[in-house]
């Protein structure tokens, strides 16, 4: 399901909700990301390719299931970003983001984060919580959609952790979005 949305300056982006036939493209970008972080993969064949390798993202319809959901930007006809979000009940955790550096500061992850607030809110989503690096880009995007800074997770996140298998690194903060 293609719904273009307006991306700062480019006429021709759109955002996609993830559907199984754009495996690949996920990947695609995924590893781009990596590549970034100075970490070479090979784009997996197929989801079960490497299950222990990013299993979220071999499972994204199971982990990122409804009212959560998983998004796929394109722009100027590149893969330029994701984003990613697990249902825990009521509350959704904003698991997944990244925009490749050729298209940050351009609106990309924007729209990305718009799409799922957006999506999560009409799906009666109470809230969207998040870990993110205390200085880095995040942060300040985060601001700007209306996400707080707060001290823990809150109602419906005591879990988190365990529901999402991942531990805040040092020097991340947790943020809130109250829809």
């Amino acid at each position: 399901m293609m719904r273009a949305l307006p991306i700062s300056d480019y006429m021709d982006t759109s955002i996609s909700l993830y559907d199984p036939a754009l495996w690949r493209d996920l990947w695609r970008i995924r590893a781009l990301q990596l590549l970034e972080a100075g970490v070479r993969v090979d784009i997996p064949d197929a989801p079960e390719a490497h299950p222990r390798y990013d299993d979220d993202l071999h499972a994204v319809d199971r982990v990122y299931a409804h009212p959560g959901g998983f998004w796929l930007a394109y722009a100027e006809s590149s893969m330029a970003g994701f984003v990613g979000a697990q249902c825990l009940g009521a509350v959704v955790e904003l698991r997944r983001m990244f925009v490749s550096a050729e298209f940050r500061r351009r609106g990309v992850g924007r729209a990305l984060c718009a799409a799922l607030i957006e999506h999560c809110a009409a799906q009666a989503a109470k809230s969207v919580e998040l870990w993110t690096a205390a200085d880095g880009p995040g942060r300040s995007l985060y601001a700007v959609l209306g996400f707080a800074v707060v001290a823990q997770p809150g109602l419906g996140f005591e879990n988190v952790r365990e529901q999402t298998g991942y531990a805040p690194k040092r020097g991340e903060i947790r943020m809130r979005l109250t829809l």
